[in-house]
């Protein structure tokens, strides 16, 4: 790989789909223009979802493989090669079966440690663990790993995920040192459904994960000495508490660790606590976990690389990027100057060329300070009449964008997302939480399913979370203010109008989520008997329909703005946007005749 300040720095194509055929449709996924972008900002490799099973064969378990899988990935290899680009394997292993798969009829002497997932659609189900203390699991992971990287030579490495996720070895799913595990109650819970595999009982989780992560990475360096092998931290504080000291001693000296830049963060507000357990773009890291982890390993002497997530987040992944240029390039600075060794730059979302990824493009490229690479990064995307009339913009988004009110549950099932095509109907129901990350529900007719479930999107006060996007709001409009006297000195600049339909968008859907809160708060209060309520519930749709309006405007000009690549889904389209205002118009009319009803 080239040298370069972080190697290996490592992207995904937007058009990949995680859940799809992922290795089959590589090559078309990923179009010559997209690799000699990225090649150009000084990104070294992309990355793929691969299930070792389903590509290479093994003498213990001689009914995996496709050779359909490595043929493409072969193909694939050739075609980035040529552009100076490695490929890089996602891998979860060993991966576990479904309960009722014919697997386990000829192989139940490697079955392991059950675990049942709800809530996740077609996922949804029991799954055994491939027991990693049987030596015919140890096998199949060092031959199989050994496999791919013969029969695909050219292959960059792998990262392995070997906590949580899909369900894998015996412990994945087990917190067995679950007397510490009080403040994690998703694991409490996995507790308390016992542990099963007699195996597994008698040996140290950390020593299970270990083994697991030094079989691959031996297969692998067998096969191929100068391919790299990452392990990543995600939700290792299931298989010991952090930072992991005694998993981390016992890894291969050459093993790359790679640790979560933001999580094990804290926010604060209105005077309380809250963890940051995700990627985010309002916390800039790096977290107290992290720094922990870094400090562990380098004792170890291992190379660390850190994960982030740029571009995007959860907080708000339905746009091509969020414009909070400084936040993001404050993590790189400081991960430049701690020493990190390379990065995984974005999971299933964010992968877009977009300012962002050209910004850590350069810091990947050059020693220039902060200041310098994004002005010449605005320069070079806006124009030099217009350039620093963004970056005020970008600088007064980066500072309002620290007062997001950050919580999981917002995040992964609050409706920020879909917000400004959110259909506000005070007919409204209680309902049970939707997942923002999957298909959103529709009725009968294709209309979105929503109603009053306020408790499980937010559990921090009301008056809180509206108070600190008030306050995001408040340096938003700022920035706005900024790109509209841009365009006064270059009314013909398409990217910069780009630019103002982007933080547009964005200030419309928090300004709409604010008012869905507010919204359902007073509905109730309605429903109650309060009658200044209902005088309240005409103001916020009338005011939604205003957003709705000028977001529907801003939409027909940007065909990209609503596309969640988790969910594979369009969260806005133009009948969400005319049945939206449709309603709020009856809605609106309906509120008038009961208060002229109630007031004579």
């Amino acid at each position: 790989m080239d040298n370069k300040i972080f190697s290996p720095s490592i992207i995904r194509s937007p058009l990949s789909d995680f859940y799809g055929k992922e290795i089959e449709d590589s090559i078309k996924n990923h179009p010559d223009w997209y690799l000699e972008e990225i090649k150009k900002e000084g990104f070294d490799s992309v990355w793929l979802h691969g299930v070792l099973r389903e590509i290479v064969s093994c003498s213990c378990f001689p009914e995996f493989g496709d050779e359909k899988k490595i043929y493409a990935l072969n193909k694939f290899v050739e075609k980035t090669a040529k552009h100076g680009i490695k490929v890089f394997l996602y891998l979860c292993e060993p991966r576990g079966f479904k309960e009722k798969d014919k697997f386990w009829e000829k192989h139940s002497d490697v079955k392991g440690q059950p675990m049942e997932f709800t809530g996740i659609g077609d996922l949804s189900d029991k799954y055994y663990a491939l027991c990693s203390s049987t030596q015919k699991v140890k096998d199949y992971l060092y031959e199989s790993s050994y496999n791919l990287f013969k029969k695909v030579q050219g292959l960059g490495g792998v990262f392995l995920i070997t906590a949580s996720e899909f369900h894998t070895h015996c412990y994945s799913h087990y917190p067995k040192w679950k007397k510490e595990v009080k403040n994690f109650p998703e694991m409490l819970e996995w507790a308390k459904q016992g542990f099963y595999c007699k195996r597994c009982a008698e040996r140290e989780p950390y020593h299970v994960v270990s083994e697991i992560i030094n079989l691959i990475n031996k297969g692998v360096k067998d096969a191929d000495k100068e391919v790299k092998v990452i392990t990543w931290a995600w939700s290792w504080n299931i298989i010991e508490p952090d930072p992991q000291k005694k998993l981390i001693n016992e890894l291969s000296p050459d093993v790359i660790l790679m640790v979560d830049w933001e999580r094990g963060g804290y926010k604060f507000f209105g005077g309380k606590k809250y963890p940051i357990d995700e990627y985010s773009a309002s916390y800039i890291g790096p977290s107290p976990r992290f720094r922990k982890i870094f400090q562990t390993a380098k004792k170890s002497n291992l190379s660390v690389m850190a994960k982030i997530q740029m571009a995007t987040t959860h907080e708000l992944v339905t746009i091509p990027y969020l414009p909070v240029i400084f936040n993001f390039a404050e993590k790189i600075d400081r991960m430049r100057k701690m020493g990190i060794n390379g990065f995984l730059y974005c999971w299933v979302f964010g992968g877009d060329i977009s300012p962002i990824s050209k910004i850590v493009g350069k810091f990947n490229l050059s020693e220039k300070k902060k200041n310098k690479i994004i002005e010449e990064t605005s320069m070079a995307e806006f124009g030099k009449k217009t350039y620093k009339y963004v970056i005020k913009a970008w600088k007064k988004f980066s500072e309002g964008f620290l007062n997001y009110p950050f919580e999981i549950s917002f995040i992964y099932n609050g409706p920020i997302n879909y917000a400004t095509v959110y259909p506000l109907d005070i007919e409204a129901k209680k309902i049970d939480v939707i997942p923002s990350w999957r298909s959103l529900p529709r009725e009968k007719k294709g209309h979105l399913a929503i109603g009053d479930n306020l408790e499980t999107w937010i559990s921090m006060s009301y008056p809180v979370v509206i108070s600190q996007f008030k306050k995001v709001l408040y340096k938003w409009q700022k920035g706005i203010n900024a790109l509209e006297e841009g365009l006064k000195t270059d009314k013909e600049n398409k990217r910069l109008i780009k630019e103002i339909d982007i933080s547009t968008h964005i200030y419309l859907s928090i300004k709409s989520t604010i008012n869905i809160i507010d919204f359902y708060l007073n509905l109730r209060k309605y429903r109650k008997g309060d009658k200044k309520s209902l005088k309240i519930l005409k103001k916020i749709m009338a005011d939604e329909l205003t957003i709705t309006k000028a977001d529907y405007t801003i939409f027909k000009r940007n065909r990209d703005f609503g596309y969640h690549p988790e969910a594979h889904e369009n969260f806005l389209s133009e009948d969400d946007f005319k049945y939206k205002i449709k309603l709020l118009h009856q809605d609106i009319k309906k509120i008038e005749k009961e208060v002229k009803k109630r007031w004579e």
